[in-house]
Formats: structure tokens, C-alpha cells, sequence
């Protein structure tokens, strides 16, 4: 199977070992980022660097990218200078340029090993497909519950016919929220968590997740092959400790859409 822009990248890692094997290991990203303008010019490749993006949703600006290189307008550059291998929050970040610039491969580079590495990440927007699962929650909903979860998942469903799936779940958590105001539902983005132990106030806990017009736990996650059982424990951790019988769990997959209920 013939890789993409097969030609384009051998060119391009050309480029990212010899400012590699010029500069050596030890320096800062932005060091190696220089570079990599220098010899990417060099090349003669048409370049764009530090070029800035807004994810917006209803006319709401919620998120700015930034990403590092754009090379002969087809591949992305995301640079790294870490002393270990990749992590997952860089796949995120480089999936979501791909995402939101509308292009087709990206390099992720790490010169902050004695060997310079580099990972292919392709993208192609997902078929949208969704699943859905309210057994756990659907014999404890009272009617104005029913309904507060109607608006909740249209919301959500909004989103996702606007946006699809690609982005990182804090992107996903903004855009959803930004549709909760637009639909002028309540709620708290945060929430104070007193954490009691033997009868003892031990720390109060500050809760990232919205709580939905006072009655559920919204968990958001994205790029997950599939809702994990850390998420639902969680949310059901959270839901005893505020004595809420609700939660609702969000993953903007990888292939798909899963929303599920949680109970206490």
C-alpha cells in the first residue's frame, strides 16, 4: 500500500534529521523549531509557521490553536522535546490541528532523545455514528428529569452534527457548554466537593465537570476507543458525594458517538 504524499514526507524527514544531526539533543522546541524553518526554506518548501485557528461554535470563539509548521500547504509539523517517548495528550493536540486546518497527515517530531523520532498520523473525517445507552438511568428519571435530559442530548447531539469527532475532550467539553448556553440551560462548571473521612471535612475538592441544571454530572471524554469503566466510577464517586443520582457520560470516540447513563 502506497503511503500518503510518500514522496513529500521522505523529503520532509530529510529535512527533520538534518537539523537533528546539525543541532544535536538538548535543546529547547523553540530551538528546533528555528531550525526547522531554516531548512525547510532551504528546500524550497512553501511554509507556514505559528499559524493560529479558532474553533467557534454559534458565532462563540471557545478554543485558539496554534500549530508549529505547515509544510507545501499538505503536511503538519508538531514538534516536541521531551526525554521520552510520545504521550497521548501530543496525539490529541496534532489529531485536532489535522482536524481543524482540514488536513491529511501530520508529523509528529521528538528531538529530545538521542535518536530523533517521528510518527506518521494520518486523518480523515469519521462517519457519524453514535450509540446510546439510558438502562441504567431510565427507571429513576422523574418527568422533569426526562425532560431536563431531552435538552441535554440534543445539546449534545448538536455538537456532534456540527463538529463531528477529532477534537480533545476540554474542545469538546467548551463546545458542549458553549450549546448549553445557547439553549439557555443551566449550569455549574464547576462545583466545591467537601470530601468527608471519619467524619472529618479532609479537603474541598474542586469538580471540572458541569452539573446540569442542578440534577446531573456531565462526563466528557473524546478520542477513546470506547467509555471506560475509570470514567463511570469516577462520575459515580462524585454523584454519592454530592447526593445526586444522575450522571450522563459523553465520549467523542474515535469511530463513534457513546453517550450513557450513570447512577449513583
Amino acid at each position: 500500500m502506497t503511503l500518503l504524499y510518500q514522496e513529500l514526507t521522505r523529503e520532509l524527514r530529510r529535512c527533520v534529521f538534518d537539523v537533528h544531526n546539525a543541532l544535536g539533543t538538548g535543546y529547547d522546541e523553540e530551538t528546533y523549531h528555528q531550525g526547522m524553518i531554516i531548512r525547510l526554506e532551504k528546500s524550497g518548501f512553501p511554509l507556514r509557521s505559528k499559524e493560529k485557528r479558532f474553533v467557534e461554535h454559534r458565532g462563540e470563539k471557545v478554543h485558539e490553536f496554534e500549530l508549529d509548521l505547515i509544510a507545501d500547504d499538505k503536511v503538519i509539523f508538531e514538534l516536541k522535546s521531551l526525554q521520552s517517548d510520545f504521550l497521548q495528550p501530543n496525539f490529541v493536540q496534532i489529531i485536532s490541528y489535522l482536524k481543524l486546518w482540514q488536513k491529511r497527515l501530520g508529523l509528529l517530531v521528538n528531538f529530545g532523545l538521542p535518536k530523533v523520532k517521528i510518527k506518521r498520523i494520518p486523518f480523515t473525517e469519521k462517519e457519524k455514528k453514535k450509540t446510546e445507552n439510558y438502562d441504567y438511568i431510565k427507571d429513576i428519571l422523574a418527568p422533569t428529569d426526562r425532560e431536563h435530559l431531552r435538552n441535554l442530548r440534543e445539546a449534545i447531539l448538536t455538537v456532534f452534527d456540527m463538529h463531528g469527532l477529532g477534537y480533545g475532550e476540554s474542545i469538546y467539553q467548551d463546545l458542549v457548554l458553549a450549546e448549553l448556553r445557547h439553549k439557555e440551560i443551566k449550569y455549574a462548571s464547576k462545583t466545591i466537593i467537601p470530601v468527608e473521612y471519619e467524619g472529618r471535612i479532609i479537603r474541598n475538592f474542586e469538580m471540572n465537570l458541569p452539573v446540569i441544571e442542578g440534577r446531573f454530572i456531565l462526563g466528557i471524554t473524546a478520542l477513546q476507543k470506547q467509555i471506560e469503566f475509570y470514567d463511570i466510577a469516577r462520575i459515580q464517586t462524585y454523584l454519592r458525594a454530592l447526593k445526586l443520582q444522575i450522571g450522563l457520560l459523553v465520549n467523542f470516540g474515535k469511530k463513534e458517538l457513546q453517550i450513557t447513563g450513570v447512577r449513583a
